[in-house]
């Protein structure tokens, strides 16, 4: 379960951290009115920022000895900082330095899950953080690791409070918990509230504590306030060592949810507690009322602040606290309202009003206010005769000839003087009608009939209509469109494109065009109209949001295509040297048939020379054959 809360606080030196949707860090100067500091970190969308919680050390000299001859003090400067501590949504806690504009430090590996609520020990050297991984952790701002961890409830942990002897912790899902940091050891339980608790606050009381004292000691009769979520009250708890009760002491009404408190404890036991609540109303409700026992009726609000236009427009109350005077000269709170764009603020003295409801008329701060001179106002018109002058209404497209007509006055024109033109000048006439009458055919619509039907589409919110038009991509069609469409239909158009700019970025970029057109050619009207400043506020904050990461995105594109081409050359290279090389020896292995055939062939011929040798023997000198012999014989015999 994630809790929604406003990750926004004023600092004792009256300045505001405020954290926007889009993950940036503001720093306000609550007495000039001006931001001083604006930190964007580098996964500001990813790792946006929960919680942040603010660490003030002003300048100022301690006594370090005393010298007894002398009686001289001799004095050592401390060094003042300025820190606000931020928890992310993916578990890392943050440093920033509010002076130098830098982050100081970098707290990661202690949760896995989003960091619900921060706060700081007493001298500023601990930071004590809870999560929706229910472990609280404990950082030391000298060690890159995490000093100590442990689990603090069976569900999500959603505020953490410290004590002002630094030794005992508040911890709240929706049951309270009092932990002692010597021992981390849990040592009282609250029923707290039935919702996931969003804020706790110590009232602090200054008291004697021995060093022998447990922590359980020296927090023994100190207050405590707490807020719900969904929780229309805020609700007191006393921590007591013995007759120890667990439902709250007493209840302030609201009438609202809350989205953050602010607590001024009293200067002695006999003083009031004040507490101050800004609601989703939009009111800042104020409480006083003397801690000393249990009370069943809820206490309702001894004042209220509202802001409010001229108007009477509700204004967005941001943040507010008491001021560090308050003890001196009567309760005074500091309010910031307006939005996370455009901040004002207000120094609000109660005991200067007469009345407990209190409403402050002031400008809406992220409105532009145009101050102009009433003579500049006043149009000077020259003399002219009335048969000289044309009248050009905004928006009207009737005076404005189409294409047609200007081809049909051509065509007039040159049948008029046919007769003087020569026989070549006439058959080129004559092929221009024919390219013209070609392109007719073929034509889109005209701009003016664009006008009107994006008129006709605005007028009566048909997205169907809307869709027809604006799908259109050609730079002449989109000026002359822009440029005839009625002046009273820029406004509903430019939040027509607002409201499309939050799709897909292919089909931004037709919208993108329309919108830059629309607001080039329209500039000077749209600075005349008093509200135009929300309208701009909300579609600059989100088409800063969309090109944050061009310039990264830029970067990774330019690092692929140099490893593309390298990869494609690399690959070129090895088909081109397979081709070219040729082998040095090829070797040619038979099969085994063609070898036993060779075989017989050989074997063969070896035959043949044998009996041809034996033939050239027989012949040799001195060789007898007996079949001569015999032949000689028989034909002896016949003679």
């Amino acid at each position: 379960m994630t809790t929604e809360r406003n990750c926004v606080s004023f600092s004792s030196n009256d300045k505001l951290a405020l954290c926007s949707p889009d993950g940036v860090l503001h720093v306000w100067d609550s007495k000039e009115g001006i931001e001083k500091q604006q930190f964007t970190p580098a996964s500001h969308l990813t790792a946006t920022f929960t919680c942040l919680s603010w660490k003030i050390r002003q300048h100022q000299k301690q006594n370090e000895e005393k010298r007894k001859r002398k009686k001289l003090k001799t004095l050592s400067e401390v060094r003042p900082f300025e820190y606000v501590a931020l928890g992310t949504a993916v578990g890392d806690v943050l440093v920033f330095n509010s002076i130098s504009g830098e982050i100081t430090a970098k707290k990661s590996g202690g949760h896995v899950d989003r960091v619900n609520d921060v706060c700081w020990s007493g001298d500023g050297s601990i930071i004590y953080s809870c999560s929706n991984d229910q472990h609280i952790v404990e950082w030391d701002l000298s060690s890159p690791q995490h000093k100590s961890k442990w689990k603090a409830d069976k569900q999500e942990v959603f505020s953490v409070a410290i004590g002002s002897n630094s030794q005992t912790l508040l911890s709240a899902g929706r049951l309270i918990k009092l932990w002692d940091l010597n021992k981390k050891e849990l040592v009282r339980k609250f029923s707290g509230h039935a919702s996931p608790v969003i804020s706790l606050a110590f009232v602090d009381q200054y008291k004697e504590v021995a060093s022998t004292d447990s922590p359980l000691d020296g927090a023994d009769g100190l207050y405590f306030i707490s807020a719900g979520l969904d929780d229309r009250s805020l609700s007191a708890w006393q921590i007591r060592k013995s007759k120890h009760k667990k439902t709250s002491l007493c209840s302030f009404y609201l009438g609202s949810e809350p989205t953050s408190v602010a607590v001024l404890s009293p200067k002695s036991a006999n003083d009031p507690v004040h507490v101050l609540s800004v609601t989703q109303e939009r009111t800042v409700a104020i409480f006083s009322h003397l801690l000393n026992g249990p009370i069943e009726k809820p206490l309702q609000a001894n004042a209220t602040i509202r802001v409010c236009t001229e108007e009477a427009e509700p204004l967005d109350v941001i943040s507010a606290s008491f001021d560090e005077t308050s003890h001196n000269n009567g309760l005074v709170v500091n309010v910031a309202y307006g939005s996370t764009l455009k901040l004002a603020f207000e120094k609000i003295k109660l005991s200067e009003h007469s009345t407990s409801d209190i409403v402050l008329i002031r400008k809406d701060p992220t409105k532009i206010v145009i101050s102009v001179e009433e003579d500049k106002l006043k149009l000077k018109v020259p003399s002219r005769r009335k048969e000289d002058v044309s009248s050009i209404v905004p928006g009207a497209a009737d005076h404005i000839g189409t294409n047609k007509d200007q081809k049909r006055k051509r065509k007039k024109q040159l049948s008029i003087g046919e007769s003087q033109l020569t026989m070549e000048e006439r058959m080129n006439a004559l092929s221009m009608d024919k390219s013209e009458n070609a392109d007719d055919s073929t034509a889109t619509p005209c701009a003016d009939s664009f006008a009107v039907l994006l008129s006709q589409g605005l007028q009566s919110n048909d997205r169907d209509v809307i869709n027809q038009v604006l799908q259109h991509n050609s730079d002449s069609l989109i000026k002359n469109t822009i440029e005839q469409l009625p002046i009273s239909y820029i406004i509903p158009l430019l939040n027509e494109l607002t409201e499309r700019l939050h799709g897909s970025p292919d089909k931004c970029l037709i919208f993108i065009k329309w919108l830059r057109t629309a607001l080039s050619h329209h500039a000077s009207y749209l600075m005349t109209l008093p509200g135009i400043s929300s309208l701009l506020n909300e579609l600059h904050q989100l088409m800063r949001v969309r090109t944050q990461t061009q310039g990264r995105l830029s970067k990774l594109e330019g690092k692929l295509d140099l490893i593309m081409s390298q990869v494609v050359s690399r690959k070129s290279e090895q088909v081109t040297s397979s081709s070219d090389e040729k082998a040095l020896y090829v070797l040619e292995e038979d099969s085994s048939d063609e070898q036993d055939e060779n075989m017989m062939e050989g074997m063969i011929e070896s035959d043949l020379d044998d009996w041809e040798e034996f033939s050239d023997d027989e012949r040799k000198p001195g060789h007898h054959d007996n079949t001569d012999d015999d032949f000689q014989i028989l034909m002896d015999e016949d003679g």
